[in-house]
């Protein structure tokens, strides 16, 4: 019996330790972890509308977004979203031209599965942005669809619904709330 308690005490001492390093750990990577997402973001805005001079962080009821001007002239707007998939949740951005057209998608963060859903933001060789995303630059962000308007990953028809499903709703949402 009391060997048993001199090893539980032993047992709970390494994972108060353990636990206080990587508290510690997260606590030291935190601010270059959120400087590296957001260093990733800028890049994305800037690909996602091209010429922009700048991008003015905005909400609007619970929607978060940027507005994209290009010498003073609004240009678009980026949008962010977040969407479930098949293996979890897509964090991504939307960028809009002021009418609802689509100028870009980017995917910032994902857990689909490799090979298959992960192949959202797979850029083919000698192309210079993910194949899958492109093809949603020119249409109709509140109506485009897989299938009709877009052409599914074989093997991944959910991650593709799911941003399809990303754009027609941040799309549909952010317009509906910044024209009323």
């Amino acid at each position: 019996m009391n060997q048993l308690f001199r090893f539980g005490l032993i047992l709970g001492v390494v994972c108060l330790i353990a636990t206080l390093v990587l508290a510690v750990t997260y606590e030291v990577t935190r601010p270059k972890i959120e400087a590296e997402l957001k260093r990733e973001e800028q890049e994305a805005l800037k690909e996602i509308i091209t010429g922009a001079d700048s991008f003015e962080a905005k909400s609007l009821d619970g929607i978060d977004y940027f507005e994209a001007r290009r010498s003073g002239a609004l240009a678009g707007y980026c949008i962010k979203a977040t969407v479930n998939g098949y293996n979890g949740f897509l964090r991504m951005i939307v960028g809009i031209t002021p009418d609802g057209t689509v100028k870009g998608v980017r995917v910032l963060e994902h857990q689909e599965t490799p090979g298959l859903g992960a192949r959202i933001d797979e850029v083919r060789p000698g192309e210079k942005e993910p194949w899958f995303l492109r093809q949603f630059v020119g249409k109709e962000a509140r109506t485009v669809t897989v299938k009709k308007d877009v052409d599914a990953i074989t093997g991944a028809t959910i991650t593709s619904r799911a941003v399809s499903d990303a754009v027609n709703k941040a799309a549909a949402e952010f317009l509906e709330k910044i024209k009323g």
